[in-house]
Order: structure tokens, then sequence, then C-alpha cells
């Protein structure tokens, strides 16, 4: 009998876990996310123009980053730009040292970006457009 459940097991959970993929994939590939729109950032200083195209966008003086501000005043990994339901937000990310503002107010651990609000860290502002 366990000879029997044995064998039968070798064969259906294989068959079980390929199913259950299938269905992963299929949900993952019918479902489009949102589009992002026409959404940038801009560096007051030098004028240079960074769109934002993915849900989650790390700035820093860092080349890992995905905008790169190479100023003394800021840190290698600075804040993150996320894109929620509700809204767009700026994180900081633990461990930098200048003090990152949104309209002039510091940020402990996040705050809500609205189109035109200005962000500054470091000596930089930058410009957050929605539109």
């Amino acid at each position: 009998m366990t000879d029997d459940i044995t064998a039968l097991s070798r064969y259906l959970l294989p068959i079980l876990a390929l199913v259950i993929l299938g269905l992963c994939l299929f949900a993952l590939l019918k479902r489009k996310p949102q589009a992002l729109g026409n959404v940038r950032i801009i560096n007051q200083i030098t004028g240079d123009i960074f769109p934002i195209t993915a849900r989650e966008t790390s700035l820093g003086r860092s080349k890992d980053c995905d905008i790169v501000l190479n100023y003394p005043g800021i840190s290698r990994y600075q804040a993150v730009i996320i894109c929620k339901k509700d809204g767009w937000y700026i994180n900081t990310v633990g461990g930098s040292e200048a003090v990152l503002k949104v309209n002039g107010k510091a940020v402990e651990k996040t705050s809500l970006l609205a189109d035109g609000n200005e962000i500054s860290c470091g000596g930089v502002k930058l410009r957050f457009l929605v539109k």
C-alpha cells in the first residue's frame, strides 16, 4: 500500500507543481501594470531631467542608483521614490547622513509627493513633476 502511494506521488507531485507554476505564470502575464505617465525629476542646479520609468527609483551618489547625484553632500543611497496606489512617496534610506526635505520640511521616514514638490538634500534641489 505504501509503495503504491510513493509511486503515485512521484508522478503526481511534479505534475501538480507544473500546473501551479503554469497558473502563476498565466496570472502574471495576464495582468498589465498601469502606465506611470510622464513622471520625472529635474535637477534645478544643472537642469538635468531624470524620467522615472519604474515603480521604485533610487536616488544617491552610488552608481548602483537609478538616479545618480554625484555631489559630496548626498549619501551613496539617499532615498527611494515609490509609486503606490494612492500616489508617489519618497522614503529615506537607513544610514543616509544628509537630511532629506520635501518643500522645506524634513522627511524622517516617508513623505507623500505631489506635482511640483521640491526635494532638497545636501545642497541639491530637485523638482518632482508628474504632468
